[in-house]
């Protein structure tokens, strides 16, 4: 994965991240919406940002629709209401999906309706390889350049903070998530004729 010159993006996909107890976006979540945000302001008028995440049981509203409402707050708390105003019409929500091979999935039609060529990619740096693997999987087949957008600090965060049982939890969940998509590539290859 190298992280492409992303000077001519028409398109950002921020991924989804679980809800805090509040149903507000957490920590990993702010931190991709914040990197997107920055790209985001560095590229013309239109630049559609999409956001993906569906509902979990037991939650109030799905994850796209909260971090949409937080990125609107806080780029009008410390933006300005016109910023905000530039960035509500570019908002789209991907609300369907609850992993990221349903993201990648369930992106890839909006991406086309919208006519969108180059895309990036943003999620936290220990996410960013396998989606980037799964997006690619749906989106080079169309045409669509995906540039992988890490955003830093999460890892260095939870480190220093001495979070280390966030960073085993989140270390384990990616490489079974690592595993299932490997599993899922050889029962797919054996179930071809």
């Amino acid at each position: 994965m190298t992280s492409d010159d992303p000077a001519n993006l028409d398109c950002l996909i921020v991924l989804g991240a679980r809800l805090n107890h509040l149903g507000e976006p957490g920590r990993v979540a702010r931190l991709r919406l914040l990197h997107a945000l920055q790209i985001w302001r560095q590229h013309p008028p239109g630049c559609q940002f999409i956001i993906t995440g569906g509902q979990l049981p037991g939650t109030a509203g799905s994850e796209a629709r909260a971090m949409a409402r937080w990125v609107l707050a806080w780029t009008e708390a410390n933006w300005g209401p016109e910023v905000r105003q530039q960035l509500a019409p570019c908002l789209l929500l991907e609300e369907a999906s609850l992993n990221t091979a349903a993201s990648a999935a369930n992106t890839l039609p909006l991406v086309q309706g919208l006519g969108r060529r180059a895309v990036g990619l943003v999620s936290d740096r220990l996410h960013l390889r396998r989606a980037h693997y799964l997006f690619r999987r749906h989106f080079a087949r169309q045409g669509i350049t995906l540039h992988p957008l890490p955003a830093r600090g999460l890892l260095q965060h939870y480190w220093r903070q001495r979070r280390y049982l966030w960073l085993t939890k989140m270390a384990l969940r990616e490489g079974g998530a690592w595993l299932k998509v490997l599993g899922n590539l050889v029962l797919g290859r054996r179930r071809r004729p």
